[in-house]
């Protein structure tokens, strides 16, 4: 696979907000636009998340253009609350990012739990409903909302049939919004399995997290 370094553009005039920036696939996408030279906004939800992902990043996160804002954006009066800060300190939003979620194997879905469902559909559908609300009316026709999924969300995962209904939510919800949202571009990345620093086995067929921000 080509390490995608033939794609870097200079961004330099570009806005990007990731949401999800400090998770493993958040990550790479992050190391890639930091290469872009556009200036970043990584919202967290907490300070020990922002410390956490400095620390991974090293000398990588020494620069002016990552910034942090810390706030809960997983509810909807949250993710408003969340765009106006941002709006207000950074002005007009260029592109933004949603990598919101996560991994389950619990079992079957005749079996899950009203805490795992609430967890991982209720939960993450509401916060990448309530992003979507936030940002597409913010951004103009020149800008970009992109939702990263996976692939389950086509094809179901035995055990993890919660997180493939949740990724064909996202699926269907980037197609409802290309067709509602006229004036903006909406994209729906739908991945496969990508070598990130969460998952204990990496293979070379495998794209990285850093592949999936280029």
């Amino acid at each position: 696979i080509d390490d995608g370094l033939n794609l870097i553009q200079n961004l330099s005039e570009k806005k990007v907000v990731i949401f999800g920036g400090t998770g493993s696939v958040g990550e790479g996408i992050l190391r890639s636009y930091l290469k872009s030279n556009a200036l970043i906004i990584i919202p967290s939800r907490s300070e020990k998340s922002k410390n956490n992902l400095l620390e991974i990043l090293g000398k990588d996160g020494e620069t002016e253009n990552l910034k942090f804002i810390i706030s809960d954006y997983s509810s909807f009066e949250g993710a408003e609350k969340t765009a106006q800060l941002i709006e207000q300190d950074y002005g007009k939003i260029d592109t933004v990012i949603a990598c919101v979620g996560g991994w389950w194997s619990g079992g079957p879905i005749f079996k899950v739990t009203e805490e795992s469902w609430n967890n991982q559909f209720i939960g993450l559908a509401t916060t990448h409903m309530a992003l979507a609300k936030a940002w597409i009316s913010r951004l103009d026709k020149n800008g970009s909302y992109q939702i990263i999924t996976g692939g389950s969300g086509r094809h179901a995962v035995e055990g993890s049939g919660i997180v493939s209904m949740q990724q064909a939510s996202l699926i269907m919800m980037a197609e409802a919004l290309g067709l509602e949202a006229k004036e903006n571009r909406v994209f729906a990345f739908v991945l496969g399995v990508v070598n990130s620093r969460n998952r204990p086995a990496h293979k070379s067929y495998w794209i990285t997290a850093e592949q999936v921000g280029m």
